[in-house]
């Protein structure tokens, strides 16, 4: 099975400008947890990924203001990215991509040649296939 086959196809994005406050008002309407982070919303160049609880920790509890911090300040680079033609059979996910960080955030970001984010796997773990190490 491909990517594309079980992606969402031009998912919602956070701009690396927006503010964390921007991005956690963005997820509540959208009802999600995690978006990637592109250059800006034309363009759609893939920066790395931001979740709810990214904004959480790595933001207000670290004493920083969420809407003095962009999403690029906290977007992680550690989700996997694949091209929609990868076959996902196989596919191996990490568990705790950071080791300092025990939360699992299972997605995969899907981008074409020029790294413009055109799909999100929200929840891999639900794809027959891909499989779980750590």
């Amino acid at each position: 099975m491909r990517a594309s086959e079980v992606m969402i196809a031009d998912p919602v994005v956070a701009a690396a400008g927006a503010t964390s406050s921007e991005v956690a008002a963005l997820m509540r309407i959208k009802n999600i947890s995690v978006v990637p982070v592109v250059d800006n919303p034309k363009d759609r160049h893939y920066l790395g990924t931001i979740s709810d609880r990214d904004i959480v920790a790595r933001c207000v509890g670290a004493g920083h203001d969420p809407t003095d911090c962009s999403a690029a300040d906290h977007a992680r680079t550690d989700t996997p990215v694949v091209k929609p033609e990868t076959e996902l059979n196989g596919f191996k996910v990490a568990k705790e991509i950071d080791p300092n960080d025990h939360h699992v955030r299972s997605t995969i970001v899907v981008v074409n040649g020029d790294r413009k984010v055109v799909g999100f796997i929200p929840h891999p773990e639900e794809v027959d296939g891909i499989q779980f190490q750590g």
